[in-house]
């Protein structure tokens, strides 16, 4: 996790031939999601939300985090093999965009963490260029290309539980 907090580009080219990486994808993916579920937490009750409204909240943003991944490296993937000729497989760019979720350990300090995003941005554009074997300028696009329908599906699937609690 810190050579990919770093942003070391031979890392993403590293998991991206390893399938044994997908153990190591599967425990950022957890630690990223309790660290986002603890960061909610603290931030409602720094806000003095409900017990109930806490606890759900927290177990809401856990699941979104762990699908999240699943959601965004296939957009990526899709924009990136599509649109700008990337050739890697699913698997491939899902382990290089497992590891780039790596900044979102900082989502668990209540508010600034959630500036971990921006980094997260960073971190997904190295593991684009180095999965799909693109050069910077498609890596960013199709990061930006393919964050987009991310943020509206989690957006969407944020609100459908907001409304239902």
């Amino acid at each position: 996790m810190i050579r990919a907090l770093k942003g070391e580009a031979q890392l993403y080219e590293e998991v991206e031939h390893d399938p044994k990486a997908t153990q190591q994808v599967l425990l950022i993916i957890g630690i990223v999601a309790v660290a986002e579920a603890i960061g909610i937490a603290l931030e409602n009750l720094i806000l003095s939300e409900p017990l109930s409204g806490i606890l759900l909240r927290s177990v809401v943003g856990l699941v979104l985090t762990a699908v999240g991944i699943g959601v965004w490296s296939y957009l990526l993937y899709f924009v990136g093999t599509r649109l700008f000729q990337g050739k890697a497989t699913p698997q491939e760019v899902w382990r290089a965009a497992g590891f780039a979720r790596s900044p979102g350990i900082f989502y668990i300090i209540p508010i600034v963490g959630r500036l971990a995003f921006l980094w997260m941005i960073y971190t997904n554009i190295i593991a684009a260029r180095q999965a799909l074997d693109l050069n910077t300028g498609k890596a960013v696009l199709a990061s930006i290309v393919s964050l987009i329908p991310y943020i509206f599906i989690i957006g969407f699937i944020e609100l459908a539980i907001s409304a239902l609690i």
